[in-house]
């Protein structure tokens, strides 16, 4: 989205961004967005909004219906009003060169709590403290051993552990060597979305982001793409994503920040079936149903069976992606998720789906 205003005897400022994260509660609502690697925190409270004005019932009017684009472009209008000048000063220039993950998912934080003043939204400004707002930043920390403990220095939960056994023998890249692969006028520059495909510093070698986020089971899949590791050394004819680094937090060679996968040009599934012959369809499912069983048989669940976890690559073939677990109830029963049964479950589904 964009913000523009116009100041007296100059040009127009504008500035674009993205939203990173909501969260909404009965009477509150969290809202965060980036802008030029610089992170907005919006808080707002119902309490903070009693007064003049019809400001509590527009609060309630936003929360209720957010899921609707429409609706939300709208909160966000409403929400960014109050500390638009503010950003304006702290974004003032578009970056100049590529950014790298480190200045993505450790970026200067502000914090803000929207209040009523006479029927006026306006902003107060707050410090921004980790403990308070949280630290969105991806960070799994290696552990020698399933039953060790965390350095002091790693102030990460238990759950975003990995052990140092389970992980891959790939190369171990610092999250400031790799930068955003499109240009800077791509949308994903301009807009500051995530940060997905990357390449080396001075480098042209690119490779797909995932972040170490344990809310996409990254523990997970980091530790089934270690395993299809050792089995393509001796079995190549598994079509599966293959992971080729993990990227650390610069000076924390055991906390990592995600994992570096080959880049996959191509489509999904999800779109590539749309103008797909029956043949091509057939063969696709042929080999995604090929592909689960030597999975089992290897004692690997896929897990989160749907199209958009499959990969048309340039030479026709089907590749599956994303072992994050999971599972798209269209396709698996809750009950099934992440077992041989819902793989199963979700395979006759798909082709179901491919050949109707």
């Amino acid at each position: 989205m964009d913000q523009t205003t116009n100041a007296t005897n100059s040009a127009p400022t504008m500035y674009s961004f993205s939203m990173q994260e909501m969260v909404t509660l009965e009477d509150s609502m969290s809202y965060t967005f980036m802008s030029r690697n610089k992170r907005f925190i919006i808080e707002i409270a119902a309490e903070r909004l009693k007064g003049e004005g019809r400001l509590i019932d527009e609060f309630y009017e936003f929360k209720d219906n957010i899921d609707d684009p429409d609706i939300l472009c709208d909160f966000e209008t409403w929400a960014i009003g109050p500390i638009h000048e503010r950003v304006k000063q702290l974004v003032p220039v578009p970056i100049s060169r590529p950014t790298t993950l480190l200045e993505y998912y450790d970026p200067d934080t502000y914090v803000f709590e929207l209040f009523n003043e006479g029927g006026i939204l306006k902003a107060n400004e707050l410090a921004f403290d980790p403990k308070i707002f949280g630290d969105a930043s991806p960070k799994v920390a290696i552990i020698e051993n399933a039953e060790g403990r965390l350095s002091s220095s790693h102030e990460v939960p238990g759950d975003d552990i990995v052990s140092r056994s389970a992980l891959p023998t790939v190369p171990l890249v610092p999250a400031s060597q790799l930068v955003r692969a499109a240009g800077l006028d791509s949308v994903e520059e301009v807009m500051c979305e995530i940060p997905r495909i990357v390449r080396k510093v001075n480098t042209t070698d690119e490779f797909f982001f995932k972040s170490g986020d344990k809310r996409h089971g990254f523990q997970r899949e980091v530790e089934i793409l270690a395993k299809l590791q050792k089995i393509s050394e001796h079995d190549l004819s598994i079509r599966t994503s293959r992971i080729v680094g993990l990227v650390n937090w610069d000076g924390q060679e055991s906390l990592l920040m995600g994992m570096l996968l080959e880049r996959i040009d191509g489509m999904t599934l999800h779109d590539a079936m749309l103008d797909a012959s029956v043949a091509e369809r057939r063969r696709w499912i042929d080999q995604i149903d090929e592909t689960v069983k030597k999975l089992h048989k290897y004692g690997i669940v896929w897990g989160d069976v749907k199209p958009d976890n499959v990969m048309i690559s340039p030479s026709g073939d089907a590749i599956l992606i994303d072992f994050g677990g999971g599972c798209t109830l269209e396709y698996v029963e809750i009950e099934l998720q992440e077992t041989k049964e819902g793989d199963l479950q979700g395979l006759k589904k798909l082709r179901s789906r491919l050949l109707s």
